[in-house]
């Protein structure tokens, strides 16, 4: 496969509406497949795309909220299954990559004593899974991949940047207006970043219109996707990408569920 595709499996918050629910986005490029984050639906949306969720290689999560990883448990699961739904006796490595507490996070939800101990006592181990925790800088390097990540404003949270076939993508997770984010995003081709509320509705850690305005106008990316809208935005997405398109000169898509988007 020659082009990098991102296709976005989630792009709200935990609050279902018409078109958006949980956060999480697929990139498929020419060594393999990432997602970041793994909201509720995750799986389904996997589903109905065809693809199975044992041709992921990598899982980066920003933080540990349940509209970011609530999908984790099933992941692990499935991995455990061939397609006929047969055990392996071998499953494939699964990268995950996360802040700080992340193994304490998957031992609580997986380990033997965990809310879904039983996943540990069917293998006798999860040795398939490969858990980083990673702080900020270079998190990963491996052929032509290479992540970055920085803490941000968010409890606990991370953004990363991705350098993918000669692509860059910066990926803002959940966080309040931060200048480590801009720095991370500095120039890149591709920003992903929130924005949960109109600035006269902003609530928590989050950022508004008016606050990804100047983070566009800093980074100057060559596209903007703007994700994790709440319902707030409902029947006004029009209105954010107007505005976001005329206040920083970047090409910017509101996205919803299940858009793909081709570099």
């Amino acid at each position: 496969m020659n082009t990098l595709r991102i296709i976005v499996l989630g792009s709200g918050s935990i609050i279902p509406t018409k078109n958006r629910f949980s956060t999480s986005f697929l990139i498929e490029y020419s060594m393999g497949r990432i997602l970041l984050d793994i909201g509720p639906g995750t799986i389904e949306k996997l589903r109905r795309r065809h693809i199975h969720p044992n041709s992921i290689d990598r899982l980066f999560i920003t933080h540990f909220h349940l509209d970011h990883t609530l999908d984790l448990p099933a992941l692990i699961k499935i991995r455990m299954f061939n397609e006929l739904g047969g055990p392996l006796q071998n499953p494939q490595i699964l990268n995950i990559y996360g802040p700080t507490g992340l193994s304490s996070f998957i031992d609580k939800l997986c380990s033997h004593g965990g809310v879904y101990g039983y996943l540990s006592e069917m293998m006798g181990n999860l040795d398939f899974l490969r858990i980083h925790e990673v702080g900020e800088g270079l998190v990963e390097e491996s052929g032509n991949l290479r992540v970055y990540a920085v803490s941000v404003e968010h409890y606990n949270g991370l953004a990363y940047r991705l350098e993918i076939d000669n692509v860059s993508i910066a990926y803002s997770g959940d966080s309040i207006y931060d200048e480590r984010m801009i720095k991370l995003a500095e120039g890149v081709d591709i920003l992903i970043h929130e924005c949960s509320f109109p600035k006269e509705l902003l609530l928590g850690k989050h950022t508004s219109d008016e606050e990804l305005i100047e983070i566009g106008r800093r980074t100057k990316p060559k596209l903007l996707l703007v994700n994790h809208l709440y319902p707030a935005w409902e029947g006004r997405e029009k209105e954010l990408e107007d505005k976001l398109r005329k206040n920083t000169e970047c090409k910017v898509y509101v996205v919803k569920d299940m858009d793909i988007i081709y570099v």
